[in-house]
């Protein structure tokens, strides 16, 4: 399993801490109060939306996983609450220069920033040059991978994932039904199935090289 950003530390500086139902809004782009927010619990998803009512979700917020309503404003996006949402909010230092954070504060930020943009990057050669089939493997290998497997599902690693099918197509850019076809190839090849509520990897070698997926790009003890 993956490290986690030191949440406990985040915690001993204090902050509000607020739960959000699922569904909910946590921020959206008009947002006035600038606040960095650091997920305890559950998943929340960022998205946009498109002129043609169309969703597009730009990221999975994870356990440990900060959320900017200053990044939020300038890229336009609502944060919503997958499951249950637990966070502690900050005011966000970098945008209100008089408030001052520790140092191991700006690290925490600073390498949470790097690991969003790795994850973008990973995202835009996805939705460039990946096919349905790899795109939506190298979603689900990148969720497994930050929410770490466990291994006795017929000895196959597994994770448990709340989102829905449509949740996975808004972030591969695929319809429902395209990504119920998807998941059905990818089970009759025997590398993944996806079943209520759960992910698991029936090779994930062959489906880890399929994709070409390189997990460090998702490594979480950087900074």
């Amino acid at each position: 399993m993956a490290a986690q950003i030191p949440i406990e530390h985040i915690r001993n500086l204090g902050g509000v801490t607020r739960t959000f139902t699922a569904g909910s809004a946590i921020c959206g782009y008009d947002d006035e109060a600038p606040r960095l927010l650091f997920v305890l619990k559950g998943w929340a998803a960022c998205s946009k939306m498109l002129p043609n009512g169309t969703r597009f979700v730009t990221e999975f917020v994870l356990h440990g996983g900060m959320i900017s309503t200053t990044l939020t404003a300038l890229s336009r996006e609502t944060v919503r609450a997958v499951t249950n949402v637990t966070v502690v909010a900050f005011p966000d230092f970098t945008s209100l220069p008089k408030i001052e954070a520790p140092t191991f504060f700006y690290r925490i930020v600073i390498g949470e920033l790097m690991r969003h943009h790795a994850r973008m990057s990973e995202r835009l050669a996805n939705m460039g040059r990946r096919d349905a089939l790899e795109r939506t493997g190298h979603m689900l290998l990148e969720l497994g991978t930050r929410v770490g497997t466990s291994r006795d599902y017929d000895n196959c690693e597994y994770f448990d994932c709340p989102l829905t099918q449509a949740d996975i197509g808004d972030a591969v850019g695929l319809s429902t039904v395209h990504i119920n076809r998807v998941l059905r190839d990818m089970r009759e090849a025997h590398l993944l199935l996806f079943r209520n509520g759960i992910v698991v990897f029936l090779d994930r070698a062959r489906l880890v090289d399929l994709v070409d997926f390189d997990e460090t790009c998702f490594d979480t003890t950087i900074i």
